[in-house]
This record gives structure tokens, sequence and C-alpha cells, in this order.
């Protein structure tokens, strides 16, 4: 007979080794809809049911994923409101957790494993055909390897890869003001320009800006000019700002929900511009797996990071040069690119010591030649795959 210890450990092993529900995407098509539940590792024997609708309810979709847990970042219920599905609510029950769809209608509800750990649900209107323009179960498949998509569709690469340089704000958009009048636009131009100079002389890429003067360019353009030459690489320049005066440091951000509230507030700094633009209803949010493009960025935020904050470090004393991480928000630009894209904040211009660091010729020059290290090192990791 076990001892009541031996009973405890066994049911802490298990606790401890549940997997947890890390994000829920949803894509909605005509008469179709796929919902992603990404998990932090493999779900077996899932079971899946629908019902019509009655007198006293919607008509449901139910999915039961046994032995996993709602991760923080899950919301329980999830608003839709589009193409049928008007809402996914997310509640732990028994040994697992449950998936209830409401539906304007009945659906057939279909489940299948993708990636090493994810589900993949599918609903479907009686006699309806799956929506082509929806992502395929061997698009999300790649999204979460971090694959390329033009590379897994066979698309031959251009003899040289093409980097998008963004330098953020200009002309009338000054973006943010520091304590000596230091201007946004100034700086990011400045590093955005012998980031661009140093890409070209040292890697064998071709180069693009979205502005190379003090000129206005729409958040719109700027992306949409990434996407019509099918770059290979967006990477946008900044300067951080904060309310209060003390903020200081480096960050670098890929796209996903705000990390924080900091991160939100950054976000929505930059996004100032992009005049109706909201991030809870731009249809490009339920596109953004096809593009096979957020592992490869949250890796290359990482590589710049971890570059730029070296490199200065050994120019200045490490107590001057704070290393914020790499983040995530919902960037104008980052969203509406279809390619690996990365947001930089330089320092704070709202920091009197960030600000005289950031005006000097020496401290930009070192983070340009840092950030095109990075991109040499993440290239070649493509390379390699």
């Amino acid at each position: 007979m076990r001892s009541p210890w031996a009973v405890l450990l066994v049911m802490l092993a298990g606790v401890a080794e549940a997997a947890e529900i890390e994000k829920v995407r949803v894509f909605a098509g005509t008469n179709h809809a796929r919902i992603l539940v990404i998990n932090s590792d493999t779900v077996e024997n899932v079971e899946t049911r629908s019902s019509p609708a009655t007198a006293s309810a919607p008509a449901r979709a139910t999915v039961h994923l046994p032995g996993v847990q709602r991760g923080e970042a899950v919301q329980e219920r999830i608003p839709i409101g589009d193409k049928g599905i008007r809402e996914i609510q997310v509640v732990e029950v028994g040994d697992g957790v449950q998936f209830t769809i409401e539906l304007e209608g009945a659906r057939s509800v279909h489940s299948q494993a993708v990636g090493e750990s994810s589900i993949l649900i599918d609903l479907l209107t009686e006699n309806g055909a799956e929506d082509e323009t929806l992502p395929t179960a061997e698009h999300i498949d790649a999204w979460l390897k971090g694959v390329s998509l033009s590379r897994m569709a066979g698309v031959p690469p251009r003899e040289r890869r093409l980097v998008v340089v963004d330098a953020g704000h200009g002309g009338y958009d000054h973006g943010a003001i520091g304590t000596k009048g230091t201007r946004e636009a100034d700086i990011a131009l400045e590093i955005a320009r012998r980031t661009a100079h140093a890409l070209e002389q040292r890697l064998d890429v071709d180069v693009i800006m979205t502005r190379d003067r003090d000129i206005f360019v729409p958040l719109r353009d700027r992306a949409a000019l990434a996407n019509r030459e099918d770059a290979d690489l967006f990477l946008s320049i900044h300067a951080n700002a904060a309310p209060n005066n003390w903020s200081k440091g480096v960050e670098t951000y890929s796209l996903a929900s705000a990390t924080d509230a900091n991160a939100a507030r950054v976000a929505a700094r930059e996004n100032a511009m992009a005049k109706g633009w909201s991030d809870k209803s731009d249809p490009l949010l339920g596109r953004l797996l096809a593009a096979g493009t957020d592992r490869l960025s949250r890796d290359l935020a990482f590589e710049v990071q971890r570059n730029v904050v070296s490199r200065l470090r050994d120019v200045y004393p490490d107590a001057e040069v704070v290393d914020l991480g790499t983040k995530t928000a919902l960037f104008y630009v980052l969203v509406s690119t279809r390619m690996p894209a990365i947001l930089f904040e330089a320092s704070f211009v709202s920091n009197a010591e960030d600000e005289r660091r950031l005006r000097a010729p020496h401290f930009q020059q070192t983070t340009a030649d840092a950030i095109v290290d990075a991109v040499d090192a993440w290239l070649q990791r493509q390379k390699d795959q």
C-alpha cells in the first residue's frame, strides 16, 4: 500500500506535467472557421461535439482537451462576432479544458494535431466547403516551426536579400521630444541612415529606406512599401520616451499582444499617426499566422537586443546601458508587414543621460553596427535551415 507521501508526490508530478494552453488564434472565413490552440505539450484524446440551436440556447460546438490547463494569457471569454462565430468560452472542466463555441448556426466540428503540441479545430457549415483564404494546416505547421512559407512553397529566392530600414516618424510627426529638445524623428533617421549604409557596405543585401530625409511618411505606406517589394526583413528604428524622466534603456519589439502595460503604452505612442486603426478590428490580425514570421521575428529581436547592449557596454559603463530586453506589442508597422519585422527603441529621449548619448554620433554608429552584426548572424542562421 502506498504511503500518503507517495500518493502526494504522484499527484504533484501530475500537476507539474500538465500541458498549458498558451495561445488561441481564430480565423473566420466564409462558412468555415479555424481555431488554433497552441499548447506547451502534446494533447491527446481530444473530444468534439456539436449541437443545433434550441429554444433556450444558441448553436454550439464543444471541444474538450484532457490533461491541460488554461494559461494566464488565455481569456476565459473570447468575443468574435464575425462570420457566424459569436464567442468562445474557455473553461477548466474536470481534468482538462473545454472550449464552448457559440455559433449562429449548427456546424460540424473536427480537430487535428499540428506541429509538436498544437490543436487545429475546424468548424464547417452544412455542405460548406473549406475557405481557401484561411491558412492551411501546412501553413500553420510551418509557422509553428519558424519556417519561411515562401521557401516551403518552393519560391526561388532572389539573388540578394532585401532589407527595408524604417526611420520612425518624420516631417510634422516629430515623435517624442527630449529634455533638451531632441526630436525622436531626428535620432531615428540618423541611426537608420547609419544602419542602412553599414548593411550595404558589409552584407550582401539590398537596402531600401522608408524615408532618407525629414519628411512625413504614413505608417500604412511604410508597411506597403515593404510588402510591395517583397522584402526579406523590416527594421523599424525609434527612440523611446516615458511620462517620467527616470526610465532609461534599450528594448526591442516583435509582434504579439503587449507584454505589459509599458509595452502597450509604447505601442500606443508609436501608433498615434495611424488614424482610425485599431488592433481589435484590423482584419490583418486574422491572417498573421499565414505569414510564417512570428518565431523568426522573435529570434531577430533577441539577436538585435543582445548585440546592441553588449556593444554599448563595451563603450559605456554597464550601469549606464540598461537592458530592457525583448518585448512584444501590436505596432501598426509590424502588424501590417508580411515578413520578419522588429521595432527597435534605441534609448529614452525623456531621460537626460540617454538623450545625451542618443545625440552622440559615436553612440549612433555603435548602435547601427551592432544592429548590422545581429542581422548578419540572423541571416546566416536562415541559410543553414
